[in-house]
Parts: C-alpha cells; sequence; structure tokens
C-alpha cells in the first residue's frame, strides 16, 4: 500500500513557489514602473541646466562667453551684489528645481562665488562662477577687457619665428634682451611691425652661473652706479623701448637699494615697468610704484608648458582675469623651447577678439603714462 503523504506535501511545495514568484514579479514591475516615472517626471540635465541659465540672465545677471576647463559657467552680477543675494537667489533656484547645493565657496580675494547644483542623487547639474562686473569707464562699449601680451625673450635668434610673430597684426609688445646678436635689428623691425618695444632687462636669478648676459644683468648687491650704468646703456643698445621687464630676477628683484636706482632711471627717461613676478618674494613693483614710476605686475604666463593645450588653457585663464579686473597682462616668449606659442596666438588672438576681448599695447594699461 502506497503512503498517500507525499502528495500533499509536494503540492505545498509547488504553491510556495508560485508564491514567491509571484511577489518577486510585482516587486520587479512596481520597481520598473517607478523608475521610468523618475525617469519622465525629471527634466533632461541639460534642459534643466539651460532654464537655470536662462533665469539667471532674465534677472539681470550676464553671462560670460568662457567656459572654464571643467564646463563651469561664468556670470558676471552688478558690483553692488552682495554674495548674499547671490545665495538668496540661488537658494529659490533650488527650491523650484528641488536640486541640493553640492558646493559654495566665497573667494573673498578673487570677489568670486563658486557653486555645484545637482540632483537629489548627486548626479551634477550645473557649475557657477558668479564674477561682479567692471564697471570700467575706460572700456568701450562691447568689450569685455582689455589684454596686454608681452612676448619676452627677442636677440637670442632672427628666424622664421621671429619673422612670424613680426607678421602678427595685433597690438603686441615685444621685449627684447640687450646686447644680443640680433637685439637691434628685431628691436627695429618690431617699431616697423607697429608693434611696442621694450627692455628685457636681466636680473639676476637665485642660481646665477656667472655667465648669461654678463655685461647687462642687474646683480644682488650691485654698485649702484654699475647699476645705473647698466641701464643706461640698455637702453641706448635699444632706443626704441619705451619701457621694461625683468628678465629672470628672483634674487635681484629683492634688493630694493638696486631696485631703487632702476626706478629713478626709468622716471627719468618716462619709461614703465612691468614686474614678470618670476619670484612671489619680489620687491620690485613696490619699489617703482613707490617712487612714481607707471608700473603693473603680470598676471599670467601663457607658455611655460610647450603644449598646444596648456598655451589655450594659460589664454583662456588670461581672459578670464581681463573680464574681472578690466585688464590683464599675460606674458608669453620667443625661442627654441617654445616652438608653440605662435601658432596658438594666431588662432586664439581673433578668438578672443571676436568674443569682445581688446588686444592693447602694456603702455596702454598703465596709469599716467604719456604714451
Amino acid at each position: 500500500m502506497v503512503d498517500p503523504a507525499p502528495q500533499p506535501r509536494l503540492f505545498k511545495y509547488l504553491f510556495s513557489a508560485l508564491a514567491v514568484s509571484a511577489i518577486v514579479l510585482v516587486v520587479w514591475q512596481v520597481i520598473r514602473s517607478g523608475g521610468e516615472q523618475g525617469r519622465t517626471g525629471v527634466p533632461e540635465i541639460s534642459q534643466m541646466r539651460r532654464d537655470i541659465v536662462k533665469e539667471l540672465e532674465l534677472v539681470g545677471l550676464e553671462r560670460s562667453p568662457l567656459v572654464d576647463p571643467v564646463g563651469g559657467i561664468h556670470f558676471g552680477h552688478p558690483p553692488t551684489m552682495t554674495s548674499d543675494d547671490l545665495m538668496l537667489l540661488l537658494r529659490r533656484i533650488l527650491r523650484d528645481y528641488n536640486l541640493i547645493l553640492t558646493a559654495a565657496v566665497n573667494y573673498e580675494d578673487r570677489r568670486e562665488l563658486y557653486v555645484e547644483m545637482s540632483t537629489p542623487l548627486q548626479e551634477m547639474v550645473v557649475r557657477f562662477t558668479f564674477i561682479p562686473r567692471h564697471d570700467t569707464p575706460d572700456l568701450a562699449e562691447g568689450v569685455r577687457g582689455r589684454i596686454a601680451l608681452i612676448i619676452d625673450d627677442f636677440g637670442y635668434m632672427r628666424n622664421r619665428l621671429t619673422a612670424g610673430f613680426m607678421d602678427l597684426d595685433e597690438a603686441l609688445t615685444y621685449s627684447v634682451i640687450p646686447g644680443r646678436r640680433f637685439s637691434q635689428v628685431l628691436a627695429s623691425e618690431a617699431l616697423k611691425s607697429n608693434h611696442e618695444v621694450i627692455v628685457h632687462m636681466p636680473l639676476e636669478p637665485e642660481q646665477y652661473n656667472g655667465r648669461d648676459e654678463a655685461e647687462y644683468i642687474l646683480l644682488y648687491g650691485m654698485d649702484p652706479r654699475e647699476v645705473q650704468a647698466r641701464v643706461r646703456k640698455a637702453f641706448q643698445h635699444i632706443p626704441q623701448a619705451v619701457g621694461m621687464n625683468n628678465h629672470e630676477g628672483s634674487l635681484a628683484s629683492l634688493d630694493t637699494v638696486l631696485l631703487q636706482i632702476v626706478a629713478e632711471e626709468l622716471l627719468a627717461r618716462n619709461k614703465y615697468f612691468v614686474d614678470s613676478f618670476t619670484s612671489p618674494t619680489t620687491r620690485a613693483l613696490h619699489v617703482m610704484r613707490k617712487n612714481g614710476v607707471p608700473s603693473l605686475g603680470r598676471h599670467v604666463f601663457i607658455d611655460n608648458i610647450d603644449e598646444p593645450g596648456y598655451i589655450r588653457q594659460q589664454l583662456a585663464e588670461l581672459a578670464a582675469s581681463a573680464e574681472r579686473r578690466g585688464f590683464a597682462i599675460g606674458i608669453g616668449h620667443v625661442g627654441s623651447s617654445h616652438l608653440h606659442t605662435l601658432d596658438i596666438l594666431r588662432e586664439e588672438i581673433p578668438r578672443l577678439k571676436r568674443l569682445g576681448f581688446e588686444f592693447v599695447f602694456a603702455s596702454e594699461l598703465m596709469p599716467d603714462f604719456p604714451f
């Protein structure tokens, strides 16, 4: 006789398996429908970004044509608008779009406010940098900023590269090392090509080899009469020069006695000075301004790395600096170790001009300079 017990147990197992399967199916459907509903209910991130940008423009903020390397959007705001005012506006936008603030940094020294907005799921929506607009009376209508670009190291060679710089139809300032083989001819060519010429005065670096530019270099602790003689000789060698910037000088730019003599000579000759800021400890700009020499400091080196992408990025930073301040000074170089600078300038200068940036001689930025 067969035991009837296994049959009810089999049905019981089958029923349990079917019940579990049904529950799993229901749960999966709920999750699927909920996900689809979430995707259709949340606006596309790119559209959300466009809508937020439009809202900021409608309340009077002015979008910059520049975009930073990580895709952030720059906005100019009235100088009277504080960071607290901006945050009130941004909180309303966060609430309306159901977003969260994942970063907010107030750079007080640059008067910039940086923010990041994301979805509740931490998906990045937009990065903003807010900068006060400069109501600079010197800026013509439609000009976003003025850029003075100085190209250093003319004098060492005369070839296709230097000829290419002479052919640039822009207001550029060419800095010529005194006493080199091609210094005088290049200074003359630069002036004939409607470029501005300044002296690229050698100053002693911290690890000076005792040979480079020995005839003209200004050394730390040098006798004041020799400093005076060398500055005068430099301008006699390059009579086209209307100003000066320093070549190297991490050591000599600490010598305030030396700098005082340089300042007196520049003032007597109605020349201006640009501190190349080759060292963060430089005293040159301080001494020049103290003595009334028209003077400014370099803001951006554009080609410390001879790579096209890096030079483009530095030019974008130079333009952003000009937009923040109303003007900016950049320094590039001519030479065998800077082969990409000319080609990138040929491409980027016209683009920046289309975006509203004006290229000017360094003298045009100098306060009270009789150019």
